[in-house]
């Protein structure tokens, strides 16, 4: 399977990475940063710094540094000012520059350098993926796969009925459920059936590396967020549709219309996902509504041992 990433990494986007990485059947052709949990410039310190880290070879370009049409939101309150926090080590930083080239125009390039086998996996706001659209309206149908993490079918978490990837740029989410092609959609509603706590911590500790110390101490930050919030575990978002990629047999999506609210007061960047489909609504996604969520985390803590203990 050959993959392009758009992220605004984030511990999670990191673990979402490092699956990636870490499963032989997929290849990855690039990454492009945007905007989201921090601003752009420690996002893509971060994803150069990961990529130092584990030697990863995906070229990494910097996309966009704010939404379409509103001004820049982070998950800083939430995450701390690097967008992951650590109870250990720190991620040490790269000085290797971004790969010249802005990142919406290195995804079109490489969609179009390779019609049909490229998956389009996003999992930050959405800027990037909208502009490449825009500029290259084809895109869409070069595509193999067009998958998401962001949205909610329960309700969201930035606000009470927005989830903070949509939230941050409702105008390019709405612009991409629009595009033509069916999104694969994995929200709040799905990631929240696979919890991440201590025994994952543990495991990874154990492998004995430098690395698995720094990964786990990175996770354990991660963990304490829910902690913060009376929860023992933390819900694994980013990583999620990597694991749907390599086993979607883990899952049960379903057939929906999704369009994104960009005008309620206290509804703006919710994702209305009208699950009545074909009889009373058009799908142009579907959505993932159900996860053997034990099975899915055991496959990735798998592939994280064999990826840090290396």
């Amino acid at each position: 399977m050959d993959l392009w990433f758009d992220t605004d990494p984030g511990f999670d986007g990191w673990m979402a990475w490092a699956l990636i990485e870490a499963e032989p059947s997929m290849r990855l052709h690039g990454v492009s940063v945007v905007a989201g949990n921090a601003p752009l410039n420690i996002s893509l310190a971060n994803a150069l710094a990961i990529k130092a880290l584990h030697g990863f070879a995906a070229p990494v370009h910097a996309g966009c540094d704010r939404p379409l049409a509103m001004a820049p939101v982070t998950a800083q309150d939430v995450l701390g000012d690097m967008g992951m926090e650590t109870t250990g080590p720190t991620l040490p930083g790269s000085a290797a520059p971004p790969t010249p080239g802005h990142g919406v125009q290195a995804l079109i390039d490489c969609v179009r350098a390779h019609p049909g086998r490229i998956t389009l996996l996003a999992v930050g706001p959405l800027t990037n993926v909208a502009t490449a659209f825009a500029l290259a309206p084809e895109l869409p149908a070069l595509l193999a796969g067009l998958v998401i993490m962001g949205g909610s079918t329960i309700g969201g978490n930035i606000t009470a009925a927005a989830e903070f990837n949509i939230h941050a740029d409702p105008e390019a989410a709405a612009r991409v459920f629009d595009c033509g092609v069916p999104v694969q959609m994995f929200g709040l509603n799905v990631c929240r059936q696979l919890p991440i706590g201590q025994p994952q911590i543990d495991r990874l500790k154990a492998i004995g590396s430098a690395r698995a110390a720094l990964f786990a101490g990175y996770l354990e930050g991660y963990v304490a967020i829910g902690r913060r919030r009376g929860r023992p575990v933390q819900s694994l978002y980013d990583p999620t549709p990597v694991i749907w990629l390599a086993r979607p047999k883990l899952f049960d999506l379903q057939a929906a219309r999704v369009d994104i609210e960009l005008q309620g007061r206290f509804t703006r960047g919710m994702t209305v996902c009208d699950l009545r489909t074909p009889a009373l609504a058009r799908a142009n996604a579907r959505v993932a509504v159900k996860a053997d969520g034990h099975a899915a985390l055991e496959w990735a803590m798998q592939r994280l041992e064999s990826l840090l203990a290396a």
